[in-house]
């Protein structure tokens, strides 16, 4: 069977016919032989899908840019007041989504990040069909699973998880302000692009096997349609247990956000709690243009639900037939195709899957509507959990222990005041790792670092290994001339983190200012 569905359904309508790539783009005209067979039609498919994508760079995406950029804006609004706290108090990022660092804000280079995923191809790394654990794997142009693209190694691909971690640590701890903003600035583009990525699994294309070459019927429509209009009663926060599990599509915590593999195929009611992979409940719950049962659709036949025989009539004189699960039949959300055809016969004869006795299924902007009222907020959702995970965690400070320490004389009057022969005192920053963190790893560091008074953060010591849940006491001698009073600290943790089931290479941070404090001899 093609693997491009489209192509067949064109290909059964006509002999001789021209295929537009997306829903303007002329692609290519062709002649069909009778004697063409499935594998030199997946392969000719794959061709088409190539030309399209060099000819119309857009073939593939999920959302329209815009529609990416709405996302993430709707992602920031509803984490804004607790990430915002978490910038500026733990990590000394004065302006916190509205500081300005290399690029612009963080606000804005999120939304730059959502908007750039898709260029340069890597479109055909945006697809994860969870029942199978893959990604496209188109013939001849690859594609890898959105999963293993989110995870690349720091430096493969330049914006994974673990590139927005390595620009992370270095904008924590980079000895000039240019450096720190540089790598902040990729550090918020980065987790822009991962964002993109749950985004991405909220639309069935990506998650059915779906290249959709030609067009995406959701894409089109919510490109004419505001996100801000599906933001509101369906917003709801994923069960945060999923990031304290150990991945199940690999071991990675992260990885859950996309597939639990909690879905297998056959229990599509498990897809509906707040604890599942955004691309099980996609998958599992909407049809995608090319990927319609009764259709012909040439996609895996793993993916089975949602199936003819589960779909109930909506009222007359409504043309629609819907998904109980999702609602009631005359609930506009619950709407999961359109049929073409008399309705009456249809509510007769559902149960048999050959559509041409009874009309055929197809998707329109009912559908789309319906599918937009379900899957945007996930998209969003989904998204705010990158975020929540990416910045979490804390580190508790004591304050009473935390100050610089300078040696003073008490003068005429009891005034205590420097010692004019003593160019230096003692930092002492006084710690504890949570014990709730889970910090450790045989490679786990904790540094301390102090920022003079012309930017430049300088690193002052270590503890290799550090335990959770006991005082960590840093020391320095500093020059008094280089810094403020008071003098800003910051302990960057760098190791495997919790809650839970811990992540490799985790960034925790706390900053904070301490006084200067004499103590003077007589």
């Amino acid at each position: 069977m093609c693997i491009c569905s489209s192509f067949k359904n064109l290909i059964s309508k006509s002999k001789d016919f021209f295929t537009f790539c997306s829903h303007s783009s002329f692609c290519l005209k062709f002649s069909l032989h009778p004697a063409l067979t499935n594998a030199s039609c997946a392969t000719i498919c794959s061709l088409l899908v190539l030309l399209c994508v060099l000819l119309h760079p857009t073939i593939g995406w999920a959302w329209e840019r815009n529609t990416h950029e709405e996302l993430t804006e709707h992602t920031i609004r509803i984490t804004e007041a607790d990430l915002n706290t978490y910038l500026i108090n733990n990590l000394g990022l004065e302006g916190g989504l509205n500081a300005f660092v290399k690029g612009g804000t963080p606000q804005e280079l999120m939304k730059l990040g959502s908007n750039k995923e898709d260029d340069e191809g890597r479109s055909l790394n945006h697809f994860h069909e969870p029942i199978n654990d893959k990604g496209l794997e188109l013939p001849v142009l690859g594609g890898i699973s959105a999963i293993n693209w989110s995870l690349s190694g720091a430096g493969d691909q330049k914006w994974s998880w673990n590139d927005a971690r390595e620009y992370y640590f270095k904008a924590l701890t980079s000895e000039t302000k240019a450096d720190r903003d540089e790598n902040w600035g990729k550090t918020f583009r980065a987790l822009g692009q991962v964002m993109h990525l749950l985004q991405d699994s909220a639309n069935p294309s990506h998650v059915r096997d779906d290249p959709h070459p030609f067009d995406d019927g959701l894409h089109d429509y919510m490109e004419r349609r505001s996100v801000g209009s599906y933001i509101g009663s369906g917003i709801f926060s994923p069960d945060p247990s999923m990031l304290e599990q150990s991945g199940a599509t690999r071991s990675e915590p992260f990885s859950n956000l996309f597939d639990r593999n909690i879905y297998s195929g056959s229990n599509p009611q498990a897809t509906l709690g707040t604890d599942i992979g955004v691309t099980e409940y996609t998958n599992a719950n909407f049809f995608s243009d090319d990927t319609i049962p009764g259709q012909g659709s040439a996609f895996s036949t793993e993916i089975t639900h949602p199936t003819a025989t589960e779909l109930v009539p909506a009222p007359v004189p409504s043309p629609y037939l819907t998904l109980p699960r999702l609602g009631s039949a005359a609930f506009p959300g619950a709407r999961a195709a359109k049929l073409t055809g008399n309705q009456a016969v249809a509510e007769f004869l559902l149960t048999n899957t050959n559509f041409d006795l009874i009309g055929q299924l197809h998707l329109d902007d009912g559908v789309y509507d319906a599918q937009a009222q379900n899957l945007i907020p996930r998209a969003v959702v989904y998204s705010a959990a990158v975020l929540d995970y990416f910045f979490r965690g804390d580190i508790e400070v004591n304050e009473t222990k935390t100050k610089f320490q300078l040696t003073g004389l008490v003068q005429p009057g009891g005034v205590c005041a420097p010692i004019p022969t003593m160019s230096t005192g003692v930092l002492d920053v006084v710690v504890t790792i949570p014990s709730n963190l889970n910090f450790g790893g045989t490679a786990s560091t904790a540094s301390l670092y102090y920022e003079q008074k012309d930017g430049t953060r300088v690193f002052d010591g270590q503890f290799p290994n550090p335990p959770s849940g006991q005082e960590l006491l840093g020391g320095p001698t500093i020059l008094h001339a280089e810094i403020d009073d008071p003098v800003r600290w910051f302990v960057v943790l760098d190791g495997d983190a919790g809650p839970g089931t811990q992540e490799k290479r985790a960034i925790v941070a706390k900053t904070g200012l301490a006084e200067w404090e004499f103590v003077c001899v007589i």
